[in-house]
């Protein structure tokens, strides 16, 4: 796979200030709880109810995921596929936004939230996306190299760069998130024990990308997560659901818990 960007094209952002010193991915308190697709434990998956309740219950950010319609407006939704979550059916990138807008992302998880819509990445960046301490915008699917431009020009525009890191099983799609602004924070998600070596060579060096395992890889492969802090790589782990996982993985060196279960998450923070 081609490799990214390194230090040296870090002195200077996109609009050519220079970019802080400090730790891009720091945070308050002890851990970083995050809301998976927003509190998707009560809420529907990917809308901005489930984000705004996550942050009401504590959570530090959100993560959501990311494809971009037939017309490359990025909104947010996880599977390739309409059927799961809407009233609609078929790819999510046969339809346009304005298309999808009409569609029911609500009533399939309960009838309180029949008609929630599914949101553009525009409107969440303006509006529940500015109270989040971090966000963690997951591309999973795009048509075109210009949907990701749009991503960034997205999050960009909205003030939010410094505080949107775009993640990705797809790291060619993070090599081209990095084509278009050099300074963009970036993680390389981690779904399989064999694609780890590679995702620390990846990111070892480089202060604006971090490692986000999932939480059976590193339980199971405990190694791993020491491989990556020797090498000073920043990690998070998804989707840690109890207390217990989270506890197991701490003891690692991981320190950002993207969760379904925010108020337990957040309850335990309050303890450490």
């Amino acid at each position: 796979m081609p490799t990214h960007p390194r230090a040296p094209d870090w002195p200077k952002g996109h609009s050519g200030h220079p970019v802080p010193h400090s730790d891009p991915f720091s945070f308050a308190g002890p851990v970083e709880i995050v809301a998976h697709r927003g509190y998707s434990a009560r809420a529907p998956e990917n809308t901005r109810v489930a984000l705004e309740l996550g942050l009401d219950a504590g959570a530090d950010g959100v993560e959501f995921d990311l494809h971009a319609t037939r017309d490359g407006i990025p909104v947010l939704f996880h599977d390739r596929t309409l059927n799961r979550t809407t009233d609609g059916t078929g790819p999510i990138d046969a339809w346009n936004a304005d298309q999808l807008r009409r569609l029911d992302a609500g009533g399939w998880f309960a009838s309180d939230f029949k008609g929630e819509p599914i949101p553009t990445l525009e409107e969440i960046a303006c509006g529940v996306g500015q109270r989040a301490g971090r966000l963690y915008a997951e591309i999973k699917g795009y048509r075109r190299p210009e949907d990701l431009h749009e991503i960034v020009r997205v999050i960009a525009e909205a003030d939010l760069a410094e505080r949107t890191v775009f993640i990705s099983m797809d790291w060619d799609a993070l090599d081209r998130v990095r084509s278009v602004d050099s300074t963009a924070l970036i993680g390389y998600i981690v779904d399989q024990a064999s694609r780890a070596h590679a995702a620390i060579e990846r990111t070892s060096g480089d202060p604006r990308a971090l490692l986000d395992f999932g939480v059976d890889v590193l339980l199971a492969h405990p190694e791993q997560a020491e491989a990556a802090s020797d090498a000073g790589i920043p990690l998070g782990a998804w989707t840690v659901n109890t207390v217990g996982q989270a506890e197991q993985l701490r003891t690692l060196g991981v320190a950002r818990f993207t969760t379904n279960e925010v108020a337990d998450l957040v309850a335990w923070k309050t303890t450490l």
